[in-house]
């Protein structure tokens, strides 16, 4: 489904603070899981994120960043 948003809206913070700290912790817990950095693609719906998908990085800048990992 595509909404079209206001101008007025599209500068406005889309999740509110503690759902940004919900779905950081899960990234956390993601990346903990797998052991390194993760592209994860998510949404959210009936009030919970949902994962979709969660694969390694492959394109950190510098390239020495994924090394260390």
């Amino acid at each position: 489904m595509t909404e079209e948003i206001p101008a007025s809206d599209q500068e406005r913070q889309a999740l509110p603070d503690e759902l940004i700290l919900e779905l950081a912790a899960l990234g956390s817990r993601i990346e903990g899981h797998f052991g390194r950095p993760q592209d994860i693609e998510w949404c959210r719906s009936g009030g919970a994120f949902h994962v979709v998908q969660s694969r390694p990085i492959t394109t950190l800048y510098p390239p020495a960043l994924c090394a260390r990992r």
